[in-house]
């Protein structure tokens, strides 16, 4: 044992200041990091030294640390399960789980050849089937199996890859030897959050991470890239490659967004593609873009609901027929998931021989198929010892009810079993410091022009109830970051070598329908939640003093307009002046701020502003999604003073605003985002003022003061007039001034602007309906003379002017349909709420 190795057993042998005491593998479980009770192996010392050199405190604040990275990022598993709840945050352990470069040699080859394996087999499954035909793969696996698409049957991909992208599920078993466990063919999961692992931990321990020679993951993408582009012969300068995702609606939606933004690929979803005579396209806003390659991330079944009959939403019609006409490289394949099927592993250490003429470096965990004799006896007379499961199925589970011995016996090429599962321990980082976990790795292989290539590193699950590692993706375990150690230095790359020098400058930024149909949305509840917090905020201004509600003689006026929002609803009082009574008031109040059931409170709002957000996150920068992220601590609490809570609110909404100005080039995301602000913010202020015009004469002063204060032009007006509040420079700066960025004026203006530079079949100016409505709500609200307006029920100029506000909130609603139905109908209406009812006020 070396010296080091020596000062750190030392170390732990003291039970009072080692933190790794609590590390007690079971009797018969591989001990990670160490060989005896008190002896490091070699690819541990580094890092356990680091970590007691830490101690407790330090990493009890690094795990804080880690998490909020992550939540800042935005891993969540299931973002969009429930929106009245808050999102599952991604587990990480704080510790790595080192390999050595030795062992992950022996990892590389194997799974190497397995799958290169695995691929001669789909190319059999789906080209002559010659294993088949020889009885070397039994017919259940074609007709009795939900992973074999008949429908694919004699699609060749390009280059004849039938499995560019692989993973494996391994474990060590009690003798050191690893294991695999599960193939993943279709769509394996685990990527992107293998990624982020890998960012966070090397930003926590950057010292510790270079101190180690550890492999970086870049070049496995950049390999991975790069055979795509040759494969299926791409232009390497613009590649028509997407990533196809179900959506938001998917667990792992986060990892596709990473792995989007990391890659440089569009993230798209079914809506956003169609086929045309054979060809895969991107629906843009201005017009069809032909796609080349589609990284899937979206199941075989769900591919193409046409080819595969199908009720499930999400895939492209006519898929499978551009892959037959080779129209198309998909990764993989559409079928790849006949890999998945859990009794296969049975038949590839026979396979391996007879197509490789090797033995299979990568034993299995041990499984027997109840389809043969063999393995049917063998399940049968040792029923109470196994785990029975679905052999076609790997999601599938058996429980062992009393009738389950006659089920296999009736069918038994439905069923399977494995001995139970005893992975290696290792050490994680718990509430009460470092403990001892099981682990399951995943690790990720690509198809290079070369051959094969593993990704050196990978996600680590752990768990502390090692049954669960037995079933398909945990969700509520922990991972790791795997650190594959290196003999030699570790040469820096990054993403961006290799690539070739640009013929052009570009300056477009034609992006798909559905983006912009949200980020018009995004813009619009923006404002919408703005503009409550606002109103929101200066009624508990006024009721957080010491007058009296009866004693605010503004509040009638602010909560008429949050009643005209159908927010709240109080009775009026029974003297006949019809003003609201305020019993009740705070508690109706507090549920226009945290009610979730209420459409137009603030939390449903934000929620929608934060589900928006996901569903074009790697449209906005990496700041941006971070500064919505924080919109999830928004919640009802008593400690929670609704004010502070409200400013807190305001203050990251801001934030947005500030970053979304800053950072977002001036092309089609931000036009439709800033038209959704632009709209909303017209439609509240018209609205506003119209409801305020009966009751501002009532109470001039505060009730003035009170609406350019909602409106936030409270300080433009004192800056300009030294005297006090009147109605028709309140008007004018509110409706007609085009400096001031709160008026309508100056909302008419921009969307005037915008409708300009969208793309449009006509050259000819004000050709869409769209452009003529915009300028003629801009005309008219120049036009607007306002000189002569006074108080007065009889006074024409009144109503005049809520006549002209009532067309203006019309015009806006038919403004919005035109842009929706000129651009944004490529693609299945959004169910975004806009008008509840039709007697709305606000």
């Amino acid at each position: 044992m070396t010296d080091k190795a020596s000062r750190i057993s030392s170390v732990l042998t003291d039970a009072t200041s080692s933190l790794f005491d609590r590390i007690s593998c079971p009797s018969g479980s591989y001990c990670e990091p160490f060989s005896s009770a008190a002896t490091l192996r070699p690819h541990w010392q580094l890092l356990i030294q680091a970590f007691e050199a830490r101690g407790k405190a330090m990493l009890e604040s690094d795990h804080e640390r880690g998490k909020r990275m992550r939540h800042e990022d935005g891993a969540t598993i299931n973002p969009f399960d429930d929106l009245t709840e808050q999102t599952t945050a991604w587990a990480l352990d704080i510790i790595p789980f080192p390999i050595s470069a030795q062992e992950w040699s022996g990892i590389e080859g194997g799974l190497k050849q397995r799958a290169g394996l695995l691929e001669k087999i789909l190319a059999d499954t789906y080209g002559p089937q010659e294993l088949l035909k020889q009885r070397k793969i039994d017919a259940e696996f074609y007709f009795s199996n939900p992973n074999f698409l008949h429908s694919c049957h004699g699609i060749r991909p390009a280059g004849d890859r039938y499995l560019t992208f692989y993973a494996a599920d391994l474990y060590r078993d009690p003798q050191g030897q690893f294991r695999v466990l599960r193939d993943y063919g279709a769509n394996p999961a685990g990527l992107g959050y293998a990624l982020e692992n890998r960012i966070v931990i090397s930003r926590l321990f950057s010292e510790l991470y270079h101190k180690n020679q550890i492999r970086r993951l870049a070049p496995f993408f950049h390999a991975y890239h790069q055979a795509l582009i040759q494969r299926a012969a791409l232009s390497k300068d613009d590649p028509g490659i997407v990533l196809f995702s179900p959506g938001p609606d998917s667990d792992l939606y986060f990892e596709h967004a990473l792995l989007s933004r990391y890659l440089g690929y569009p993230l798209v979803e079914g809506q956003d593609l169609t086929v045309r005579n054979g060809k895969v396209f991107l629906k843009k806003i201005a017009g069809l873009e032909p796609v080349e390659a589609i990284f899937r991330q979206i199941d075989d079944h769900s591919s193409d609901p046409f080819a595969l009959k199908q009720k499930a939403i999400g895939g492209v019609a006519g898929l499978i027929q551009a892959c037959r006409a080779q129209n198309i490289e998909v990764v993989n394949p559409v079928g790849s998931g006949f890999v998945d099927t859990p009794a296969l592993k049975t038949l590839l250490p026979h396979l391996c021989r007879e197509m490789l003429g090797e033995d299979l470096l990568l034993p299995n965990h041990p499984g027997w198929w109840c389809g043969n004799s063999q393995g049917l006896n063998h399940v049968v007379n040792n029923l109470s010892k196994l785990r029975i499961c679905s052999a076609m199925d790997q999601n599938g589970v058996c429980e062992k009810t009393p009738d389950i011995l006659e089920a296999i016996t009736s069918f038994p090429a439905r069923y399977m079993a494995s001995s139970p599962i005893l992975p290696s321990q290792a050490p994680a980082w718990g509430s009460g410091g470092v403990t001892g976990c099981y682990n399951v790795l995943r690790v990720f292989v690509c198809a290079t022009q070369k051959g094969y290539a593993v990704m050196p590193g990978g996600l680590a699950i752990t768990s502390t109830d090692k049954k669960t590692l037995a079933t398909g993706l945990p969700k509520q375990q922990q991972s790791k970051d795997i650190w594959v150690l290196s003999d030699e230095p570790v040469e820096l790359f990054t993403m961006m070598d290799g690539l070739t020098t640009i013929p052009a400058f570009k300056r477009s930024s034609d992006l798909p329908n559905r983006v912009a149909d949200n980020l018009l949305w995004l813009g619009r509840y923006l404002e919408r939640a703005e503009g409550m917090i606002r109103l929101l905020r200066a009624i508990y201004q006024r009721l957080s003093g010491e007058d009296r509600p009866e004693d605010i003689p503004e509040l009638q006026f602010l909560l008429t307009i949050l009643q005209a929002k159908q927010v709240i609803s109080l009775p009026t009082v029974t003297d006949g002046s019809k003003k609201i009574s305020f019993t009740g008031l705070f508690q109706q109040l507090r549920n226009a701020l945290y009610r979730k059931e209420s459409t137009e409170s603030v939390i449903n709002l934000l929620q929608r502003v934060q589900q928006t957000t996901r569903n074009v996150r790697d449209r906005l920068s990496v700041d941006t999604t971070r500064v919505i992220n924080r919109l999830e601590d928004f919640k009802d609490s008593p400690e929670h003073d609704p004010l502070e809570t409200l400013d807190q609110t305001l203050f990251t909404l801001s934030a947005f605003s500030g970053l979304a100005m800053e950072s977002m080039t001036r092309g089609m995301g931000w036009a439709f985002m800033d038209m959704g602000r632009r709209v909303e913010r017209a439609m509240n202020q018209a609205a506003l003022i119209r409801v305020s015009l009966p009751l501002v004469c009532a109470n001039s002063r505060n009730t003035l003061q009170a609406l350019l204060e909602v409106s936030e032009s409270l300080m433009t007006y004192r800056g300009r007039y030294r005297s006090s509040f009147q109605l028709a420079p309140v008007l004018d700066l509110l409706l007609s001034d085009e400096s001031n960025p709160k008026s309508v004026a100056f909302q008419f203006s921009q969307l005037a602007t915008h409708v300009e530079t969208l793309p449009r079949q006509d050259e000819r100016r004000f050709s869409s309906k769209e452009e003529r409505i915009a300028l003629e709500m801009l005309t008219e609200v120049r036009l607007l003379d306002l000189t002569g307006i006074r108080c007065g029920e009889n006074n024409p100029s009144m109503q005049y002017l809520s006549v002209f506000l009532t067309k203006m909130e019309s015009q806006l609603k038919e403004f919005a349909q035109e842009v929706t139905i000129h651009y944004l109908t490529r693609v299945p209406a959004t169910p975004h709420y806009s008008i509840l009812s039709s007697d709305r006020s606000v």
